[in-house]
């Protein structure tokens, strides 16, 4: 018997919708390189709010109804049809705390409506279309908050890379995609996240780039941090890749560099250079006297006892080319003093990685699994 094609496109349409949740990212995030085009379906979206900008008005509105093309907003304020606006989504009445449920993207005003305005998202380059339209349904369909909360920040992350790293940003989305276990996908989020931050700061936010493979390489070896400084470092690291005038990546060897730091040596080598670079000008790249503590200071500065450890910790800075000066082992005598002096490279090093150094971390008490590829559906 044949079925009728209206029927059958409405049950598919019901089956499909059935099937949208964690585990459909799954697996659009497991065919990144192989675009469908899916049906861009209207959803009610009651939970949403929309805020609108422009340089000279601003709307905010609820949504009625959203798809992975656009949405449109009940509003009687109007802005003119063609018009580009800066569109910020936000999730209302989930218990989490509005900052971490809220995501940023243009969108195109297409038409008036009698209680409001239709717009259509306008994309980074980059950003697959059929992954952007199962991350917008997720917004609608999920219900426990810290899913949602979970969906805003991996939004936020997935147009943040898009917008630095454009096409190339595959790499680096996939790290969010099951590759790395719940502790450090978290970490990648705050790296993200916070970097983001920084750089909204800057002049031309919004003209900054960066090479897919080094933001990865910086967000997967990034992962290992533990402490909130060495959090930091990596951050100033991923924020100091960004250029408005085209990537750089003279990074990667530095983000080798770090990759391996305890947390008690990043104290070691941030004490250092934040004290030599007190007595330097800018264009200075070494300090014009040492930087000497002594073994109390140590003590109190990396809070460990074992004097033979803190000199370890002094001895692997040196060899990994960051410090001036190696530290005596062939003495006997108690040590008096440890020589910290920053050399030229972790002058430089550190250089690329202070504007990390102070910021808040973009942080989340939930920490969900991560999206398992090895198990993402199959057609």
């Amino acid at each position: 018997m044949t079925c009728n094609p209206s029927v059958r496109r409405l049950v598919d349409a019901e089956s499909c919708s059935a099937m949208f949740g964690i585990g459909d990212l799954k697996r659009k995030l497991h065919k990144l390189g192989y675009p469908e085009q899916p049906r861009a379906e209207r959803l009610p979206a009651a939970r949403l709010a929309a805020h609108c900008e422009t340089e000279l008005n601003r709307i905010d509105a609820g949504v009625k109804d959203i798809s992975s093309t656009g949405l449109y907003l009940v509003t009687e304020k109007r802005f003119t049809t063609g018009e580009v606006v800066h569109l910020t989504l936000q999730a209302q009445g989930s218990g989490v705390d509005h900052s971490q449920l809220e995501v940023a993207v243009e969108a195109r005003v297409e038409r008036q409506g009698q209680d409001g305005i239709g717009l259509s998202f306008v994309l980074p380059a980059g950003l697959d279309t059929n992954l952007w339209g199962v991350l917008v349904k997720n917004t609608v369909y999920l219900t426990q908050a810290s899913e949602i909360a979970h969906m805003f920040r991996t939004l936020r992350v997935i147009l943040f890379l898009c917008r630095l790293c454009q096409s190339g940003a595959e790499e680096a989305i996939m790290l969010i995609g099951g590759q790395l276990d719940p502790a450090r996908t978290q970490c990648v989020f705050e790296i993200a996240l916070s970097a983001e931050k920084l750089l909204a700061t800057e002049p031309n936010a919004d003209k900054m780039r960066a090479d897919g493979k080094l933001v990865a390489h910086i967000m997967r070896e990034g992962s290992w941090a533990h402490t909130v400084q060495q959090k930091q470092l990596w951050i100033g690291l991923f924020a100091n890749s960004c250029k408005p005038e085209g990537w750089d990546d003279s990074n990667i060897a530095f983000a080798d560099m770090l990759v391996n730091v305890t947390p008690a040596q990043a104290t070691i080598f941030i004490d250092g250079c934040s004290r030599a670079l007190e007595s330097m000008r800018e264009t200075d790249t070494t300090p014009p006297h040492r930087i000497v503590m002594s073994p109390r200071g140590m003590t109190d500065l990396t809070h460990q006892y074992d004097l033979t450890r803190v000199a370890t910790d002094v001895a692997y800075l040196y060899n990994l080319g960051v410090l001036d000066r190696l530290f005596d082992f062939t003495s006997y005598v108690d040590t008096e003093s440890f020589d910290i002096t920053p050399n030229a490279t972790g002058i430089e090093l550190y250089r690329r990685c202070r504007p990390g150094l102070g910021c808040v971390l973009d942080t989340s008490d939930e920490r969900p699994e991560p999206i398992d590829l090895a198990t993402a559906f199959k057609d």
